[in-house]
């Protein structure tokens, strides 16, 4: 894919190396420009997680390669397991640092959803992933390990049929990363996910957008709007300081580079973006334009609800804003609640295990 990195890129995990680094480095303990591409088969295709699986690579090449370079950076520091099947990872990184995915199954359907950052930097108020800001980037490799550790875990008995890139971070801030995580997920050659099948959601970065759209294949966007008044808007998301129009612009130029049509998120806060006045204010914005609008009955943070306020809409709130959006024109979905039980918002799990005290 890339040049080798002129530090040999000694000791990353494989999952952190270019196809030229894997390359270099089968060459470098003795082995074949043919048997890097078994490795790789191996790890990407078949989602090994020891070398050891990898039958048809000699194994002195597969010792030699296991003291260069370990298989992969992150394990799973614990899983929580709701009664409706949705299973929340946290993953630990090779600094320790943690980071969440989660397994959603649905009927046929699963989806994963994935993190692109530890922490995230755009403190939206009723989100826990921002909570403590963010510490840095994922890398790339992180970013795929996700979806290799989740394959992993569903094993042969169900498969991923979906990947949403909506978890901690703010995944257009970490492009340099995202770009070949996505490429990595979609070739043929990797894990071969259809990108009609990808969705990447932002919180409205127009000038980032703008690359993605630049970027191939053409995955699916999705902006988390929240509200279509610039002032609600930038007291739900302080950091936010693109106009609405702009955000919606941008997208809407998204769709038409691409054809996919976009997907609008609005986390629903009783008495905050709810009413009738905000139902009004985001058919003006979107009315008119080929979209979506998922409404997302706040999923409760017990820290954030207590300090901020916050309360989740009765469902009688939730219809009665739909209704408003569908005799305005628009397309909308209502998200379903998933692993309730189980740390049901974003972050929460990483919050919750930063909090607890170390064992024994």
């Amino acid at each position: 894919m890339d040049a080798p990195r002129a530090d040999g890129a000694a000791r990353l995990p494989l999952t952190d190396l270019t196809d030229a680094e894997v390359t270099a480095a089968v060459v470098a303990c003795g082995g074949k420009p043919f048997q890097a591409r078994q490795v790789l088969h191996w790890l990407w295709r078949h989602g090994v997680d020891d070398y050891a699986q990898m039958g048809n690579v000699p194994a002195q090449l597969r010792t030699a390669l296991a003291e260069r370079h370990p298989l992969r950076g992150a394990t799973v520091a614990k899983a929580d397991l709701a009664d409706d099947g949705t299973e929340k990872l946290l993953l630990r990184l090779r600094d320790a640092e943690t980071v969440e995915c989660v397994v959603i199954p649905d009927g046929e359907r699963t989806t994963l959803c994935v993190s692109t950052q530890v922490g995230c930097p755009v403190a939206c108020i009723f989100c826990a992933s921002g909570m403590a800001g963010v510490k840095r980037n994922l890398t790339a490799g992180e970013i795929v390990e996700q979806v290799l550790v989740a394959r992993r875990r569903l094993g042969a008995a169900r498969r991923l049929t979906n990947l949403v890139v909506m978890g901690m971070g703010e995944p257009l801030l970490n492009l340099d990363a995202l770009l070949p995580a996505l490429q990595r997920i979609h070739d043929a050659d990797g894990i071969d996910m259809g990108a009609r099948r990808i969705t990447v959601s932002t919180s409205g970065y127009p000038r980032q957008m703008e690359r993605f759209a630049a970027a191939d294949p053409a995955y699916n966007l999705a902006v988390s709007l929240h509200a279509a008044d610039d002032a609600l808007r930038r007291e739900l998301v302080p950091t936010s300081s693109a106009p609405v129009r702009e955000i919606v612009e941008a997208a809407h130029r998204y769709f038409g580079r691409k054809g996919r049509e976009v997907t609008y998120e609005v986390v629903l806060l009783e008495g905050r973006n709810d009413r009738p006045q905000d139902a009004v204010a985001m058919v003006e914005v979107l009315g008119a334009l080929p979209c979506t609008v998922n409404l997302i009955p706040w999923n409760p943070v017990e820290e954030l609800a207590a300090a901020r306020g916050l309360r989740r809409p009765a469902k009688a709130r939730v219809d009665a804003f739909a209704d408003a959006l569908r005799r305005g024109g628009l397309n909308v979905t209502v998200r379903r609640q998933r692993g309730a039980d189980r740390s049901a918002a974003c972050g929460q799990l990483r919050l919750r295990a930063a909090a607890a005290p170390p064992a024994g």
